[in-house]
């Protein structure tokens, strides 16, 4: 028997073997069907490697970018959620009005078709957004049944974001370090993007080094190298946000704060300057701090520029905005300095907030801040379910000290769009509400 099931399986595979394309795709079929059908482990494996996709320029002509595999893993996840109701008749579905909160910001972005100048634009930008919300927010919801399903992606997070920042560093000293590089590419072409992933686990390990963990040992050693790729991206709105995490879990935790918390904080900046110095990279950090509040600065004088334009646009277009993703596009009518270095260059508004006022208004800027309000609440309600549960009380703090640290950094840089960081961004909210969700379910014994 065992004989005659061999000579079938060679007749079959030895003839497609000859054809890697026929083979590949038999190959990606399956391994997409078994995705499908195992939506965790899509979610798991979409977010963990993340950091590593890469934008395919004109994939099918002029214009038509691709990121892989990100942005091409979306049918599977329609397919997954469809799928999974189907079998089970029904999600089991948290209530949170952080979901009505997301519906309402997402109904304004659809409603700017009305004023946009440039529809198409608009209709891009909104399936794009609509399917980062997709990946992130939405199979987030569907697939977290168990805590454990997310402490397993947060492991896989560190292990993967820490490859990255080793390869970051590859990238960086082997083309000598720089303030404006492109690090760890292909992966990440703009080092504001990098910086910003980077400080995703950063923020989510700091709270814990304020808590009283065990393994606290590893959780330093983790700490200090991704806090190093933090650093050495010369990203200063990332370190701001780093900065301001800190003052913030001191706000937060004022009264519970102990002295081996801020020990670690010193002796970590001490070793941090000691090796700046010993790579003799202190002239580019001297740079970056001599120019912070230097109006006339290349960069500054850029940030203002496109600032300017996006207010510019908010007051001419108050209620609506300009156009879901029109920015872009429209940033050349409303040029504030004439001679500034980026007016050629098509991209956004240097800030999260000018960015949503210039293209969904007042509306959508009020919207985008009763989502984060409703997120806080989640993660207050998290906290206050945590109790004596330190583990518990430290990924509540993390998940804050991640929308903290982003907010932060997006008074001034673009985060968006973008798959990694607007994916990653959802991602964090939606396992907020699983989370507290499964936290009540479990303290009610059901």
């Amino acid at each position: 028997m065992a004989a005659i099931f061999s000579i079938i399986a060679a007749s079959v595979l030895m003839p497609v073997s000859s054809y890697p394309l026929v083979l590949g795709g038999i190959i990606s079929l399956v391994t997409a069907g078994c995705l499908v059908l195992q939506p965790y482990w899509l979610w798991l494996l979409l977010l963990t490697f993340l950091p590593f996709s890469v934008e395919i320029s004109n994939l099918l002509g002029h214009g038509t970018n691709l990121v892989f595999p990100t942005e091409a893993c979306v049918p599977l996840v329609i397919l997954a959620i469809f799928l999974r109701f189907l079998v089970r008749g029904k999600i089991q579905w948290a209530k949170s009005r952080l979901h009505f909160a997301i519906l309402v910001y997402f109904s304004i972005q659809l409603l700017t078709l009305l004023v946009s100048p440039i529809p198409i634009v608009t209709v891009k930008a909104f399936v794009r957004t609509s399917s980062y919300l997709l990946c992130g927010y939405l199979l987030t919801n569907v697939v977290v049944e168990r805590q454990e399903q997310a402490k397993t992606l947060f492991k896989f997070l560190m292990l993967s974001t820490s490859a990255l920042v080793i390869y970051g560093f590859y990238t960086q000293f082997v083309e000598g370090v720089s303030i404006y590089q492109d690090i760890a590419h292909p992966f990440f072409l703009n080092h504001c993007i990098y910086a910003a992933w980077v400080c995703i686990p950063v923020a989510f390990l700091l709270p814990s080094l304020s808590q009283p963990i065990h393994g606290k040992g590893k959780v330093i050693l983790l700490f200090g190298l991704l806090g190093m790729g933090v650093l050495l991206s010369f990203v200063r709105g990332a370190w701001l946000g780093v900065m301001g995490l800190v003052g913030y879990l001191w706000y937060r935790q004022r009264s519970t704060l102990n002295l081996k918390f801020i020990l670690v904080l010193v002796l970590g900046g001490i070793l941090g300057i000691i090796l700046v110095f010993a790579l003799d990279l202190s002239h580019l950090f001297v740079d970056r701090f001599t120019n912070l509040f230097d109006r006339r600065y290349v960069t500054n004088e850029s940030r203002i520029d496109r600032w300017m334009a996006a207010l510019s646009m908010w007051a001419t277009h108050p209620i609506l905005g300009v156009g879901l993703g029109c920015y872009p596009d429209l940033y050349p009518q409303y040029l504030f300095y004439v001679d500034t270095f980026e007016g050629a260059i098509r991209m956004g508004a240097h800030s999260i907030y000018f960015e949503i006022m210039a293209e969904t208004g007042t509306l959508g800027i009020i919207a985008y801040a009763f989502i984060i309000l409703c997120f806080f609440r989640e993660t207050r309600r998290l906290l206050d379910l945590a109790g004596e549960d330190i583990r518990q009380r430290c990924i509540a703090l993390g998940l804050e000290g991640i929308v903290v640290v982003y907010l932060i950094h997006g008074v001034v840089n673009n985060l968006g769009p973008s798959d990694k960081i607007d994916i990653a961004f959802w991602a964090t909210l939606g396992i907020a509400v699983r989370l507290r969700f499964l936290r009540e379910r479990e303290l009610s014994g059901k």
